[in-house]
């Protein structure tokens, strides 16, 4: 039986991973909401050594006029996308409280306790309501969740900016479905 060992994640700064050549380094890009409003600013990007797979942005809040608390916190890289044409990264659907219940960023605090809090905070209100208490913190099913969805991130514009722009219903991914999908991917 495989043991659910905890990987500490790392920062991407000053380790030997690297970007990949079709993925931007987004670590300094302006964070923005969906309306275009200033959140603040990518400061590091959070990885799992032993997957390369970026897990977390570290967003830094300062300086960004929406009475957010000044401090650094982790997001889940799947609930951001990329801006359409901008280099700049859109964080959609967060309100002012859940940014301001989440932890200040510290490098020697992450661990599996860190991570379901941060999840419970920012988790999507439909998606709540279904899921299950986490009882028993296994990572790797942990970042199976849509909130990690590199693909997610990586698409500019996002789902919800892709139905305005004509994607046919079948190639959009609803709440709905998202819900559904995180159902099967729990195991028994």
């Amino acid at each position: 039986m495989e043991q659910n060992t905890y990987r500490y994640l790392r920062e991407l700064t000053g380790s030997n991973f690297q970007i990949v050549d079709d993925e931007p380094n987004i670590i300094g890009w302006e964070v923005k909401n969906e309306n275009g409003t200033y959140i603040g600013e990518v400061e590091e990007l959070l990885f799992d050594p032993n997957t390369n797979a970026v897990r977390y942005l570290i967003v830094d809040l300062d300086d960004n006029g929406m009475n957010l608390d000044n401090k650094s916190v982790m997001i889940p890289l799947g609930i951001a996308h990329l801006h359409t044409s901008d280099d700049e990264v859109v964080l959609p659907g967060l309100h002012a409280d859940q940014y301001n219940a989440l932890p200040a960023y510290e490098k020697d605090q992450i661990g599996p306790e860190l991570e379901v809090q941060i999840r419970a905070i920012i988790g999507s209100p439909a998606a709540l309501r279904m899921e299950e208490t986490i009882v028993e913190f296994d990572q790797n099913h942990f970042y199976n969740h849509h909130h990690f969805d590199k693909g997610r991130f990586y698409q500019r514009g996002g789902l919800q900016e892709n139905h305005m722009t004509g994607k046919s219903p079948d190639e959009q991914e609803t709440i709905h479905e998202l819900v559904e999908k995180s159902k099967y991917r729990r195991e028994p």
